[in-house]
This record gives structure tokens, C-alpha cells and sequence, in this order.
């Protein structure tokens, strides 16, 4: 398990006043949210709510995205962040990511996990935050502070030209 920074995640949690869940804890040394999910509870299995922090098992990203797609198309939650490596390329972000985020960060510099154990806290790619629901404004300073953040009015749809003028 690795777990979220406090510094990292802890300007997170205060522009969106706080995380009611976190549906894949126990690797940060701190609260998280107001109710955690452990592996023991597989939070793929709960039914989610409110204001929802992911850091999911990377290994798993895939199952774990299309979950917070599924509980917040279905109006379960208000938000979900869900932290991710940076891979445009895969099937996962091109599936549920680009077509139902509403706010991609992506962060200026490499995260270090705590509580990697024998793993490598420091790995050789770097992290996005995909947000599902409307971010505050707060929220939003933060990310565009600390990286580059994309928005769902900011993609490019296509015009097609009817009349020559």
C-alpha cells in the first residue's frame, strides 16, 4: 500500500472541505476522511457517497475508476478524486477518464508515497488527480498552483464549417 502525503493531499481535502470517504485506505498515516475503507472492506464492493478521495492500488486503477464513474453517473457521490499514474496512452484513460472527468490535474513534479515498505516510494512516473463532479474554485487555484489542470469546458469539439463567407 501507498499512501498519500498529508502535504499533498491535506490542501486538498481543505478545498473541498474535507472527504467523506475513502473507499481504498489504510496506507496513510492520517484521516483521510470521515469513514475509510480498508482492503478488509473492499471498497469496490460499498456503495459510495458524498465527497470521495481514491488512491487506489495501482495495479487495480482500472477496477477503481470505473467504480467512481459508476457511483457518480448514478448520483452517489458529489465528487471523487481519484489519484492515477500519468499514462494517456492505456485503454483505462481514454474509457473513463477522458470522457468522465470533469477536471484532470496533472502535478508539476513526481510524488514520493509514504508507507511504501520495501517498494519504491518514488516511482519513475508522475501522478494525475481526475476529478468526477463540479470542483470548487478553491480547489481548482490549488491544482493550477502545482501543475496543469484541465476542464471539461476547455476540450476541443470539433466545428464543421457549413457556409464559405
Amino acid at each position: 500500500e501507498y499512501g498519500t502525503p498529508r502535504h499533498v493531499l491535506q490542501p486538498i481535502m481543505n478545498a473541498v472541505n474535507g472527504f467523506d470517504l475513502d473507499p481504498c485506505s489504510g496506507a496513510e498515516h492520517f484521516e483521510t476522511a470521515d469513514t475509510r475503507y480498508t482492503v478488509d472492506d473492499n471498497g469496490l464492493l460499498q456503495e459510495w457517497f458524498g465527497n470521495v478521495w481514491v488512491n487506489p492500488p495501482f495495479s487495480e486503477k482500472t477496477a477503481w475508476i470505473r467504480k467512481a464513474v459508476q457511483e457518480h453517473t448514478a448520483g452517489n457521490t458529489e465528487l471523487v478524486c481519484v489519484l492515477l499514474p500519468v499514462d494517456t496512452s492505456t485503454a483505462w484513460f481514454h474509457e473513463h477518464v477522458a470522457p468522465h472527468a470533469d477536471t484532470v490535474w496533472f502535478r508539476d513534479s513526481r510524488l514520493i508515497f509514504d508507507n511504501a515498505g520495501d517498494g519504491n516510494t518514488n516511482p519513475n512516473f508522475g501522478v494525475m488527480i481526475a476529478v468526477l463532479g463540479e470542483p470548487p474554485r478553491e480547489l481548482l487555484e490549488h491544482f493550477d498552483r502545482n501543475g496543469t489542470v484541465y476542464t471539461q469546458s476547455e476540450r476541443f469539439t470539433r466545428t464543421t464549417q457549413t457556409t464559405f463567407q
